[in-house]
C-alpha cells in the first residue's frame, strides 16, 4: 500500500518561486534547505531545487531564465512540465516576506515524513528478518530514529540583546555563597572547589594506570552524588560484577576491610555495623549494570530508559571506555577510531540527558618510561579524540603504585621487582607502603569551563575509601607526602 507521507506542495512551490524572484532570498532558501526537504513523490520540485543549487554553487544568478537553461542542460526541463511549470511556480508567490515560515514548514514536514518512513522500515524489518537479539534490535531501532530526530532544525542566532537579558536575569536571581558549586558534588571539597563539581552535559574523563584506584574513586564519587542529591546515578561496570561493587561499597562505608568482607572473617560488632550500612545503601538511588559485553548502544539505551523511569539523572559512570564492546564489529582492529566514536557518543549522551558522564580510561605505559611518572594528556590512550570530546580530564597519581613495585619515581632505569641495596631507602618505602592511608594526587589537566590544577586526597586502601584530609589528618597527610618527596630527592 502506497502511503501519503506529510508534505506541503504549495510551500515547496512558493519557496522556489521566491528564490527565482528575489536574489537575496534565493541565498536564504538554498542555504537553509536540502533536496530531502522536498517530497520525493513530487520529483518536479526536487529537480528545480537541484538546478538552483548548482547555479548557486557556481556563483550564478538564480532567476527563471537561468533555471530554465540549467534544466535544459540537465535534460530535465521536459520532465518537470517545461517552462510552464516554472511560470506556475512564480505565480504561487503572494509575498516575499514570509520565506522563513515556508522554510520552517518544509523542514518540519521533512523530519516528520522521514521519521514515519523509518518507522515503517523498522516494522518491515521486524516482519521480514529474524530477530536474534531483542535488545540489540531495540538499540538499533532507537539509533535509526535518533539519527532523524537529531536533524531537527536548530534555532537561529541569538542576539546580544536577548542573551544579555536572559543570562543577566539568571545571574541576578542566583544567590550563591562563597565556596558553593553549580554542579553535582563529588564529595571531595578541594576537588569540587577546583572543578565546580560535575556539571550538566559534561563528559568528564578520569584516567590512571591500572590498579591505581580509579574504579574505587569513581565508586566513591557515585555514592556521594547519589546519597547527597537523591537523584539516580547509573554505573556501567564492564569489569566488576554487582556483587563486587557492593562489597566495595560495604567496605568503604563501614570501614571494614574489603579482604575480610570477601573472606567472611567478621566479628559480631562488624556484622552489626554491616547491617547498618546495608540499610543505608538500600536507600541510595544507585543503579548498576554489570553487563561485561555492553555496547555503546546498550549504554545509551539503558541510560535513556533509566531517566524515563526514575527522572532526571544525577550522574552516569562508565568503567571503562576501553571495555565498551564494538558489537557490530565496525572498527575491527582500529582501536583509535573506536575510542573516538565512543567518546563522541558519550558526550552526545551527556548533552541529550543533561547530566554529567564520568568515563574512566586507561593511561598508556609511556608514563613509566619517563623520569617524571606524573600523567599528562598525551598519556591517554587515543588521547586526541578523548581530549577533544572531554570537558574535564582528571588523572589519579599514586606514588606508591610505583614504589610498591620497586620502580624509582625519579629514574626510568629501575625495573619492576628490582631491589635496592640502600636499606635506608627501602625502609622509607616500606613505611609508606604499610601506612593505613595512602597519598593520592588528583590532577585536573583539562577544564573547559574553569581552572586546572592539582589537589590531594587520602586513600584508605583496605576499605577502598577516599577522603579529603582535614586538620585532624593534616599531620599524617604531610608525613606521607614528605616521605614520597624525600624518596624522589634520593
Amino acid at each position: 500500500m502506497i502511503k501519503n507521507y506529510p508534505s506541503d506542495e504549495l510551500s515547496e512551490m512558493t519557496v522556489l518561486g521566491i528564490a527565482m524572484l528575489d536574489a537575496k532570498q534565493a541565498s536564504t532558501v538554498i542555504v537553509s534547505l536540502v533536496e530531502d526537504d522536498f517530497y520525493a513523490a513530487n520529483l518536479k520540485n526536487r529537480k528545480v531545487f537541484h538546478a538552483m543549487k548548482l547555479l548557486y554553487d557556481a556563483g550564478k544568478a538564480i532567476d527563471i531564465t537561468t533555471v530554465t537553461s540549467e534544466l535544459i542542460d540537465l535534460k530535465e526541463l521536459d520532465g518537470i512540465g517545461g517552462i510552464d511549470y516554472l511560470i506556475q511556480i512564480g505565480n504561487k508567490v503572494t509575498s516575499l516576506s514570509n520565506v522563513e515560515f515556508y522554510i520552517t514548514n518544509l523542514k518540519d514536514k521533512a523530519i516528520l515524513r522521514n521519521l514515519l518512513m523509518e518507522i515503517d522500515s523498522i516494522e518491515n524489518d521486524y516482519e521480514t528478518k529474524k530477530i536474534e537479539d531483542v535488545n540489540r534490535f531495540i538499540a538499533d531501532c532507537e539509533l535509526r530514529i535518533n539519527k532523524i530526530t537529531n536533524r531537527r532544525r536548530v534555532s537561529d542566532f541569538v542576539s546580544a540583546r536577548e542573551a544579555a537579558r536572559l543570562v543577566g536575569d539568571k545571574i541576578l536571581k542566583s544567590y550563591g555563597v562563597e565556596g558553593s558549586i553549580t554542579g553535582i558534588a563529588t564529595g571531595f571539597t578541594n576537588l569540587d572547589a577546583l572543578i565546580n563539581g560535575l556539571n550538566k552535559s559534561e563528559l568528564v574523563i578520569l584516567a590512571a594506570r591500572p590498579s591505581v584506584g580509579k574504579s574505587a574513586f569513581a565508586l566513591n564519587i557515585g555514592y556521594n552524588a547519589a546519597s547527597k542529591t537523591r537523584r539516580p546515578v547509573a554505573i556501567f561496570s564492564l569489569e566488576m560484577s554487582v556483587d563486587m561493587i557492593f562489597k566495595r561499597l560495604f567496605a568503604s562505608q563501614s570501614c571494614i576491610s574489603y579482604d575480610n568482607i570477601q573472606k567472611g572473617i567478621l566479628s559480631k560488632e562488624e556484622r552489626l555495623k554491616l547491617k547498618e550500612v546495608e540499610d543505608d545503601l538500600a536507600e541510595v538511588p544507585l543503579y548498576v549494570d554489570d553487563s561485561s559485553g555492553a555496547s555503546i548502544d546498550d549504554i545509551v539505551l539503558k541510560s535513556r530508559k533509566l531517566k524515563e523511569n526514575q527522572g532526571d539523572l544525577g550522574l552516569i559512570i562508565v568503567d571503562y571506555i576501553g571495555l565498551i564492546n564494538d558489537s557490530k564489529n565496525i572498527y575491527k582492529d582500529n582501536e583509535q577510531a573506536k575510542i573516538a566514536a565512543f567518546s563522541r557518543r558519550l558526550k552526545t549522551l551527556a548533552m541529550e540527558l543533561e547530566c554529567p558522564v564520568l568515563c574512566l580510561s586507561q593511561l598508556n605505559r609511556q608514563t613509566e618510561a619517563r623520569d617524571n611518572k606524573k600523567p599528562q594528556l598525551s598519556d591517554l590512550r587515543s588521547s586526541g579524540a578523548i581530549e577533544q570530546d572531554a570537558d574535564k580530564v582528571m588523572f589519579l597519581y599514586r606514588p606508591s603504585y610505583y614504589s610498591d613495585q620497586g620502580i624509582s619515581l625519579n629514574s626510568s632505569k629501575k625495573k619492576f621487582g628490582q631491589q635496592s641495596n640502600d636499606n635506608a631507602e627501602e625502609n622509607k618505602k616500606e613505611e609508606v607502603k604499610t601506612s593505613a592511608n595512602d597519598f593520592v594526587e588528583i590532577m585536573v589537566a583539562k577544564n573547559r569551563s574553569g581552572k586546572i590544577g592539582t589537589t590531594q586526597v587520602l586513600f584508605m586502601k583496605n576499605y577502598g575509601r577516599f577522603f579529603t584530609p582535614d586538620k585532624t589528618h593534616e599531620a599524617s597527610f604531610n608525613d606521607i607526602r614528605n616521605k614520597y618527596e624525600s624518596i624522589d630527592d634520593d
